[in-house]
């Protein structure tokens, strides 16, 4: 139960996120201690699956969980694009800048971060007709 919980919660915002980390962990834990306590009873099937699915699920949820608390930045720019994103090409580009932004974070590069890479991204691809009105004006994504 406790790895299933903690899949849901691994895609939130960051204090879930963690919460789904450690329960994630704890769905490990029960589902190994659930497998050993087994071993010396009979044939209990449902119990052997179950505890192997906790510890699937768990893992899954713990690589998934570990996976967005470590590009957390990066993450957190991209669903910051696609909510202020109405188009597909908008998408598309938050896509770009997403994979752009992951790509410069684990390469360590000094001050990498998503703005950097979504910043790159727009200068790289302005042109007269969507070239920014100034600088302090918001960023339109198409």
């Amino acid at each position: 139960m406790c790895a299933a919980v903690a899949l849901v919660l691994v895609g939130s915002a960051l204090w879930p996120t963690v919460a789904g980390v450690v329960l994630a962990a704890l769905g490990i834990g029960l589902g190994i201690a659930a497998l050993v306590r087994s071993r010396g009873t009979g044939g209990r099937r449902l119990l052997v699956v179950s505890s192997v699915a906790a510890i699937v699920l768990g893992t899954l949820g713990l690589l998934t969980g570990g996976a967005r608390l470590a590009l957390w930045p990066v993450a957190e720019a991209y669903q910051e694009c696609v909510a202020g994103t109405l188009t597909l090409s908008g998408a598309a580009q938050c896509q770009q800048e997403l994979e752009d932004g992951v790509w410069s974070y684990l390469s360590g590069s000094p001050g990498a971060s998503a703005d950097d890479a979504a910043g790159a991204a727009s200068t790289s691809n302005a042109s007269p007709s969507n070239a920014s009105p100034g600088p302090g004006a918001a960023p339109v994504r198409g």
